[in-house]
């Protein structure tokens, strides 16, 4: 009987794979029939099964290459005719009070002009530098300490951040106006009030402090902005990093040089570079409190060209130092991008 039962086993094997495989051909056939039928919506665009290569592939990167000419032909009106405009000028003599003096090509004279024979351009440059320097240090130091507090987990924390966001947001004349007749008036100002409770002498603070007063008004406008850039790096930073440093027993000091600094690599690099070109292009904290004095005390670059072109007339030499100051923005943001950002080897390239 078990030697009966083994060859039946054998003789039904055959038949059963016989019949799978009838199956098989039987319901391929019918899944050809649909398709041929009605199943259109399964059918595949003949574009997609023409070659890459062709004309008629090639026409939607074609069509799509011309997507960004609106741009492109914006940026060129908005930013590099009035730049190119503004170099032509620097090649000219042009003096408005003058008119019978015409419209001469000097070529570099302007230039060596400014370099060389210019009493107030050196000066007015170490001012520009001071301003910039001065008020994006004190700035890191304030955004800093902001940043670290507001990223506790205390109440009311958004309404804390939102409050200390409120002096970027303001206008720059709206702020160098609080700052000049409320804060540091010696009349009426808060500060000076202060003093005078505690015996001390009033200080005229923009006669005795110019550059001091004005770089103390632009940090103050920008510390807002280094302390959301930076708040954004420490929100990134993993919560088991920071817990693993306290199961350590590392110090709050410690955690914050060794581990917190170096992470918020990126966002000091960030905050410096924007930073450093808006503060670059102070004005209205100037025109408004100092007026460039007294003298040339609080003259920047941008002001000083403000003050060629509009007070003296001279639209060339106003051009020249417009022309400078967008080179050293330029110069100064690409050495930032090539020594203080972390770069990849093939974008070290590009910055060389």
């Amino acid at each position: 009987m078990p030697l009966l039962r083994i060859t039946s086993r054998k003789k039904l094997l055959p038949r059963l794979e016989e019949m799978l495989s009838t199956r098989k051909v039987v319901a391929m056939s019918q899944t050809d029939t649909a398709l041929r039928e009605g199943g259109q919506a399964f059918k595949v665009p003949p574009s997609r099964w023409r070659n890459r290569g062709s004309p008629l592939a090639a026409q939607p990167a074609r069509t799509s290459s011309w997507l960004h000419t609106p741009a492109i032909v914006f940026m060129v009106v908005v930013t590099q005719i009035p730049f190119a405009l503004a170099i032509w000028f620097s090649l000219h003599s042009w003096k408005l009070i003058e008119p019978a003096l015409g419209f001469p090509f000097v070529g570099l004279d302007n230039y060596v002009n400014t370099f060389l024979h210019d009493a107030n351009f050196w000066p007015i440059m170490g001012q520009t530098l001071e301003l910039v320097f001065g008020a994006m240090a004190i700035a890191l130091l304030g955004g800093t300490v902001l940043a670290l507090l507001l990223n506790r987990q205390v109440k009311g924390k958004n309404l804390l951040r939102a409050l200390a966001m409120i002096p970027f947001l303001v206008t720059p004349s709206v702020m160098a106006l609080v700052w000049k007749n409320l804060l540091l008036s010696p009349s009426f100002g808060v500060v000076d009030w202060l003093l005078r409770t505690l015996h001390l002498p009033a200080v005229p603070w923009f006669s005795s402090f110019p550059l001091g007063s004005v770089t103390l008004i632009v940090s103050w406008e920008w510390t807002p902005f280094v302390m959301l850039v930076l708040l954004a790096g420490l929100q990134a930073i993993p919560d088991e990093v920071l817990e693993a440093a306290r199961v350590d027993g590392t110090s709050a000091w410690e955690m914050f040089w060794l581990i917190i600094f170096p992470m918020l690599r990126r966002a000091y690099e960030i905050a410096i570079l924007f930073g450093t070109i808006f503060i670059f292009q102070t004005f209205g904290e100037i025109y408004l409190t100092t007026g460039g004095g007294p003298g040339v005390e609080t003259n920047t670059l941008p002001f000083y060209t403000y003050l060629k072109a509009f007070n003296s007339w001279q639209i060339g030499q106003a051009a020249t130092l417009g022309v400078i100051g967008v080179a050293i923005a330029i110069l100064a943001a690409r050495l930032m991008l090539r020594f203080t950002a972390e770069k990849m080897p093939e974008q070290r390239s590009a910055y060389r």
